[in-house]
């Protein structure tokens, strides 16, 4: 396992690559999560439409009912003109419109001493929404009530029936709002968080992973390689070990970063969601490997190998839609992003924002998306080994491929 530690030796003798592209552009993709708005506390509040009361009965039943009605709602004025009460309905100017008519106090007592139906109040209920329909709710459990009590026999005025059916009308129920363990959605600061470290992610891989292979690809060192009794197979097998723990380390710290850091804000949300946006993650840390690996073949410079990391990644991130969203670019960008990698990653974050459950049904869109990731990794991975493998047979190589083809 001498080339593996060597490796991983050329990996940590560069504390500036790490402290740069791992910690401290991850550390500024907390920054950008947290500059988020957090989602506000939802608490309950009973609903409150707008209505009106047009009062032609002036008793002190009617009057009771109107104050209860302005204590369910936001009371406005309407003119008791058949005009004005047409616009009203026309303009939506109030979601809910009770009518009193004459008498109507009287009769509704006189009516439920008797045991006999009490006089209807004519309504107008809005039908561009339920809040008009949930205040007439409320006005038939009033006089429901009021009814009860008038039928009991122990009422003989109105100003009784009033305060008797207010005390109970004024009872309210304590209301606590329950959320599921398992049917918060991801918040929009760790949503954030994750798809701003593809752009961290990209460039720690490309350059780490890439300066391995780059030392390893230097041609004296590469001859000195061939003439030793370790074969080229379980070099290069120790070699892609020691890149594979790099793409690791880089995952394995920004994954704990983002859970240490929005932990809160990930309360309620499904354990399998989390798990998905953390496996999305570790799915594209493998195109930045075989990048690493692909530029590692074709130079030996390190400053070519953070000016692609850097040009890489600014451009992935922008047409992925990390930066920009992809509905704000144009038809001619939006092509060209889906030949990028990060634009499926981004999509399938997006899609697991929106989910409340895990099932393979809501799953299927983001396995697509991963898998349309996985195949770029595999597309450069292949374009690299045939790179190498070129590269391997020039006569600057060294070894016995080279010698043949250097005599042919």
């Amino acid at each position: 396992m001498q080339a593996f530690k060597a490796a991983l030796r050329i990996y940590f003798k560069h504390p500036m690559y790490l402290f740069i592209y791992v910690i401290a552009l991850s550390v500024m993709a907390v920054f950008i999560g947290k500059s988020v708005a957090p989602a506000p506390t939802k608490t309950f509040e009973p609903e409150r439409p707008t209505l009106a009361v047009i009062d032609r009965d002036g008793s002190v039943f009617s009057k009771g009912f109107t104050d209860f009605l302005s204590t369910q709602g936001t009371m406005v004025h309407i003119k008791d003109t058949k005009t004005a009460l047409q616009d009203a309905t026309a303009q939506n100017y109030a979601s809910y419109i009770a009518i009193i008519p004459s008498g109507f106090g009287a009769d509704f007592l006189s009516a439920a001493a008797k045991g006999t139906p009490s006089p209807q109040v004519q309504t107008v209920i809005s039908y561009s929404s339920a809040s008009g329909s949930l205040m007439n709710q409320r006005a038939n459990a009033y006089l429901n009530t009021a009814h009860v009590y008038g039928t009991s026999g122990t009422v003989t005025d109105q100003q009784e029936l009033v305060r008797l059916t207010a005390a109970d009308m004024g009872k309210n129920a304590q209301v606590t709002l329950v959320q599921s363990k398992t049917a918060a959605p991801p918040s929009q600061q760790y949503l954030i968080f994750m798809l701003f470290s593809a752009y961290s992610i990209m460039l720690a891989i490309i350059v780490c992973a890439g300066l391995i292979m780059v030392s390893f690809n230097r041609t004296e060192l590469r001859k000195r390689d061939l003439s030793s009794p370790v074969s080229s197979l379980s070099r290069n097998l120790q070699i892609a070990a020691a890149c594979l723990v790099v793409m690791l380390i880089s995952w394995a710290w920004v994954s704990v970063l983002g859970l240490v850091v929005f932990g809160s804000a990930l309360s309620g949300v499904a354990p399998g969601i989390i798990v998905m946006f953390l496996v999305s993650l570790l799915v594209y840390c493998t195109v930045p490997l075989a990048i690493g690996f692909f530029l590692g073949q074709i130079t030996g410079n390190e400053l070519v190998l953070n000016a692609v990391g850097n040009i890489l990644g600014l451009v992935f991130s922008f047409l992925g839609g990390i930066w920009v969203d992809v509905s704000m670019m144009s038809s001619g960008l939006k092509l060209v992003a889906r030949f990028t990698p990060t634009f499926y990653y981004s999509q399938a974050l997006t899609k697991l924002s929106e989910l409340k459950v895990v099932s393979p049904s809501t799953l299927a869109p983001v396995f697509a998306n991963l898998g349309m990731v996985l195949l770029f990794a595999a597309a450069i991975f292949a374009v690299a080994l045939v790179v190498g493998r070129l590269r391997m047979q020039s006569s600057a190589a060294g070894g016995n491929a080279a010698a043949a083809r250097s005599v042919a």
